[in-house]
């Protein structure tokens, strides 16, 4: 047996389809898609119903005889004969007469579901999730295995966020089979604490995107927990899975960039909080420097045992003053008890009283000796605790070192000048040195 050509055999085909009766005069119904216009005036489209498709021609000569515009969607009742198209060998139906026959089966029904659905409130907005968080950390994707579509994804993530786990979900996104397996694929993410789930398909005709439109996907969108984004078709296609998202991108790839932060933006502001950490920081600095410098140059910081003596003399003071009222009361109680004895009852009995009366005095006064002298302790101690605590000696013992020059504490580079003999002092000693430069 010779081997045929391929041009041998579809003629062969061509022929056949040709010269069968039944074939040369057909009426179809279905629906219009990828409906195309060429600017010979011909029309090329695609008449589909739910389970299969042909593709069409209606040439320009039979076009005059239209009395509507076609568009995609219409359900239509065209009449032709079926051949084979010899360059490409792909299967064709010749129009040579259409009607319109209303809108069409899929789009009715999609309109039906859509109504049935917004009725029962599974397109509410109320019942949308709110995003959940800013910097997604892990994601689940369902979309073709090695489609276009997870392409774009794949990309966006890289160019956006890199730092997001993502699973992918490879599942079907056409056919009578795809909403059953979008759904058994959907509950079992959901139980696995994504942040969030994007469900995407590149573009296609209504009825490629018809799995979307199902009611049993719908229910399953509106019951999860997890926050889902829409990604199906281009910016004009929608379904009613995209009704019932979360939230709804125009593209597979839009669908990335709505739930994920630019890594660029990112880095340009921890470069923005980082340089006001820094100028804060050294504002900081400034000022404590600013206070020390005050510190230094303060008499009280330079000369602490000043204040120390100045307040032991106030003491002092104070103390000999108390001493010699109680003297003046005691020489007084001599000088009665030697009268006693020559004074009669009654002024004995006075006496007494009155000495009674100075015991009660002294004792009064010893009190208030005894209440100031330890106030004034008191008030020592905490000044000395004070003065001691800013004290050059422990400034020295947290690691800080006085320059001196002549005897005198340097506070500013602008006292010191090249070959300047200075003293540096530090908590353990001293030690001499020389500038050698400003």
């Amino acid at each position: 047996m010779n081997a045929l050509s391929v041009s041998t055999l579809v003629s062969y085909l061509k022929r056949k389809l040709d010269a069968d009766d039944r074939l040369t005069r057909v009426e179809v119904t279905g629906e219009i898609s990828n409906y195309h216009r060429h600017s010979s005036g011909h029309l090329y489209f695609t008449l589909k119903d739910e389970y299969s498709q042909i593709s069409c021609a209606m040439f320009r000569s039979y076009t005059t005889t239209l009395r509507f515009e076609p568009k995609n969607g219409d359900k239509v009742l065209v009449v032709g004969n079926v051949s084979l198209f010899e360059k490409s060998g792909q299967l064709q139906l010749y129009v040579s007469r259409m009607e319109a026959d209303g809108l069409g089966m899929l789009y009715q029904r999609y309109e039906a579901l859509k109504k049935k659905l917004l009725e029962e409130g599974y397109f509410d907005a109320s019942h949308k999730k709110e995003q959940p968080f800013i910097y997604p950390e892990r994601i689940a994707v369902f979309v073709g295995e090695n489609s276009a579509a997870m392409s774009d994804i794949k990309r966006g993530f890289r160019r956006r966020w890199p730092l997001t786990e993502v699973d992918y979900y490879p599942v079907l996104v056409q056919g009578i089979e795809a909403p059953e397996d979008i759904i058994e694929n959907l509950l079992i993410a959901d139980e696995k604490g994504y942040d969030a789930i994007i469900l995407a398909r590149g573009g296609g005709s209504f009825e490629d995107l018809f799995c979307f439109n199902d009611e049993g996907l719908v229910k399953t969108i509106y019951s999860l927990k997890t926050f889902l984004v829409s990604g199906i078709g281009h910016e004009q296609d929608f379904t009613l899975a995209d009704f019932v998202a979360d939230l709804r991108a125009a593209t597979p790839t839009a669908a990335v960039e709505l739930i994920t932060p630019d890594i660029d933006d990112v880095l340009e502001d921890i470069e923005t909080y980082e340089d006001t950490l820094a100028s804060l920081m050294e504002e900081k600095i400034m000022e404590q420097k600013d206070s020390l410098k005050k510190l230094l140059s303060s008499k009280t910081f330079l000369q602490p045992l000043s204040i120390i003596e100045s307040r032991e003399l106030t003491f002092d003071y104070l103390l000999e003053r108390l001493k010699g009222t109680s003297s003046v009361f005691r020489e007084a109680e001599k000088k009665i008890d030697l009268s006693l004895s020559s004074m009669d009852h009654s002024l004995k009995i006075s006496l007494e009283r009155f000495f009674h009366l100075l015991q009660e005095k002294e004792l009064r006064i010893h009190t208030a000796e005894e209440k100031k002298r330890i106030w004034w302790n008191t008030e020592l101690r905490r000044y000395s605790t004070l003065i001691k605590a800013y004290s050059a000696e422990n400034v020295l013992k947290r690691g800080f070192s006085l320059i001196y020059k002549d005897g005198k504490i340097i506070l500013s580079k602008k006292d010191l000048s090249v070959q300047d003999e200075i003293e540096v002092r530090m908590k353990d000693g001293a030690v001499k040195a020389e500038v050698k430069e400003v």
